[in-house]
């Protein structure tokens, strides 16, 4: 029993969710002050000395902040696309990779490739962004978060972010924001493509997508992606390296129903990775023990058009999380814990001239099964939820309200009104305000009573209200394009679930921390000719409220700028990313430093048929950690080649 309690502690501790909350003020040294130099300067070279840009502006449709196919420029959420042109261009291996890129996001990562990962959005905590492949809720159910540790980028069309509370849409887990992910579709032609890559750290990989369309018009696509490395060590002060291995088969079959489409869908993740174990100081090198991870969705989606303005669709979906410790010289670490999420989801959609109206049911169940811990328990959500859209020429106003009902803790209802303005063509003036809340996870409420720790079953869900403020400026006039945002965002947090322990050593959760979270995100877009240029900054201040400490490893100042160029075949790209010192624990403990890292990355189009790609990442060799103790890559080459037939 111990020995699982430890391991969920330091699952927990090294995908960087003890978050409780949050910050005060935040030291300012030397060493901060240039990098804030360096942000500027790197932001205003961006802004005012290059045209800014929109070859890579959000597409036409966005889905996810809506809950339906709704153009860009009439969504009042801040909403970001990474579009599958941008991913590949990145020749990032994980969607983790890809997100650090983003304005408003924090990755951290415990010890290199395959290791415990965590994304913070807005600085909320992990647990606080709801995680959607193609529509389905992903996670493990006893953390109640999702580990970002083992999602390839292969097969991946593009990733929507929402930023904001958005459970008046999505119900629990969405109080910080939500990322989906979409999955490869057929193509009108049969395609086929094969690339392979190897380089520093012993990595090798390999992918093959196939992707069509039968004659009787039965669409299919499908994307297999294996990976080996031997990594660094997961302790940073370890001599022994923890190697990852990851195999992904991804996959969708469409199918026509009279004027509608039935979609197959499947993505099967595994992986297995070395792990180190926490000594008295720290991460030290624990030699065989390892983590296998099986994560799985699987959906079936019929999408029905009754007429030219009303739609209807019924998706029915599982998602699994499966992650099993081992470690055959001690049994301090051995653990499994298995959970799955069943779901119903039913959205109704009638679009007039000017007016949109959504209705749906929102039905899951949420299972977990852990023999190591005792643990096997389940939890029911069902809710209802509907939202309006007016759009005219010169605003765009929605709303929408959710209630969610809890078989184990209470109902919460939650809501939320977004406006955008549109006084000149180019710009556009957005605000919105909404409420979240986080239904408590599995462990949370069941884990079962020892003399070391319980769970709680009266705990009730967090919840939080917040708001934001955004200005958006596109221009595009013959070769110049440019695009320009700025948003503003404060949010609460109340009713958090912390873990305390008493005077003898006894853990429970309990609905004790407060925590507010504000600050500003800039993004630039610029394109002249064959030039290119993407450029954000963020400004967080993140704060637990009952302390008055920060939010553990969410960098007060980040920023990212890449750079690039396509000519007679040759594309390359120089990604620059900084982050602010922060602090590895709560209450401004282990404090880290800033740091910066610089990534060079080059695809050559040899014919029409190959391609070759190399790249450098953190080609200037920092050194840093995002968890205190945990080691990262140092510099490291990598070369491969790909064609399309």
């Amino acid at each position: 029993m111990f020995s699982a309690i430890v391991h969920i502690c330091a699952s927990s501790h090294a995908a960087g969710s003890p978050e409780l909350v949050l910050t005060t003020h935040c030291t300012v040294g030397a060493g901060q002050d240039s990098m804030k130099r360096n942000i500027f300067v790197a932001l205003a070279t961006t802004l005012f000395t290059t045209p800014l840009q929109a070859s890579e502006q959000l597409p036409e449709m966005v889905i996810t902040a809506d809950r339906i196919a709704q153009d860009e420029a009439t969504i009042s959420a801040d909403t970001s696309v990474i579009t599958r042109q941008e991913i590949e261009q990145s020749q990032a291996a994980s969607v983790a990779d890809v997100l650090r890129a983003q304005a408003g996001i924090h990755v951290v990562s415990s010890g290199g490739a395959g290791k415990a990962t965590s994304v913070f959005l807005r600085g909320g905590n992990s647990g606080h962004t709801l995680v959607l492949i193609d529509g389905v809720r992903v996670g493990s159910a006893t953390l109640g978060s999702f580990d970002w540790a083992n999602l390839s980028t292969a097969g991946i069309e593009r990733i929507e972010i929402v930023r904001g509370a958005q459970s008046s849409l999505y119900g629990a887990d969405a109080m910080a924001g939500v990322i989906q992910i979409f999955t490869r579709k057929a193509t009108d032609s049969t395609k086929v493509h094969v690339s392979g890559e190897a380089g520093a750290y012993g990595t090798s990989s390999g992918r093959m997508s196939i992707t069509g369309k039968t004659d009787a018009h039965i669409g299919y696509a499908l994307t297999v992606d294996g990976l080996r490395t031997d990594s660094v060590s997961a302790a940073a002060s370890g001599k022994e390296a923890d190697p990852y291995r990851q195999a992904t088969l991804s996959g969708r079959l469409t199918l026509p129903v009279g004027d509608g489409e039935l979609e197959l869908i499947t993505r099967n993740v595994d992986g297995r990775t070395s792990l180190d174990g926490l000594g008295l100081t720290g991460p030290v090198d624990t030699l065989n023990y390892s983590s296998n991870t099986k994560q799985t969705v699987n959906s079936i989606k019929l999408t029905y058009p009754f007429n030219d303005t009303f739609e209807s669709s019924l998706q029915l979906s599982r998602s699994s999380d499966e992650v099993i410790g081992r470690d055959p010289a001690s049994s301090f670490h051995n653990s499994d814990f298995r959970t799955r999420i069943d779901q119903l989801t039913w959205n109704n959609h009638m679009d007039f001239d000017q007016l949109s109206l959504l209705a749906g049911v929102d039905a899951y169940r949420s299972q977990g099964n852990s023999g190591s811990a005792g643990l096997n328990n389940s939890i029911a959500q069902t809710a209802a939820f509907a939202a309006l859209a007016w759009n005219t020429d010169w605003a765009d106003i929605n709303a929408s309200l959710r209630y969610d009902q809890n078989s184990v803790t209470i109902n919460k209802t939650t809501y939320k009104a977004g406006v955008a303005l549109h006084p000149l063509d180019s710009l556009k003036i957005s605000a919105n305000y909404g409420t979240g809340f986080k239904a408590p996870s599995l462990n949370d409420l069941y884990f079962p009573a020892s003399a070391f720790s319980a769970g709680n079953a009266h705990l009730k869900p967090e919840s939080s209200k917040g708001w934001d403020v955004g200005l958006s400026w596109q221009l595009d006039q013959a070769s110049i394009k440019s695009g320009l945002s700025l948003t503003w965002f404060d949010q609460t947090y109340r009713n958090l679930i912390v873990w305390q322990a008493s005077p003898t050593f006894f853990y429970s959760p309990a609905n004790i921390g407060r925590a507010r979270t504000q600050g500003m995100e800039i993004s630039a877009n610029a394109s002249y000719q064959h030039v290119y240029l993407r450029a954000n900054w963020t400004y967080l201040k993140a704060q637990d409220s009952t302390t008055n400490t920060m939010l553990p490893r969410r960098a007060k100042e980040s920023g990212n700028v890449i750079m690039g160029t396509e000519l007679a075949g040759l594309h390359a790209e120089l990604a620059w990313r900084v982050t602010g010192p922060r602090f590895s624990a709560t209450g401004n403990k282990k404090y880290m430093k800033g740091y910066q890292t610089t990534s060079v990355r080059v695809h050559y189009t040899i014919n029409e048929r190959w391609q070759l790609h190399a790249r450098v990442d953190n080609a200037g060799n920092s050194k840093y950690e995002e968890v205190a103790g945990y080691g990262v890559p140092g510099r490291a080459w990598y070369a491969g080649l790909s064609t399309d037939f």
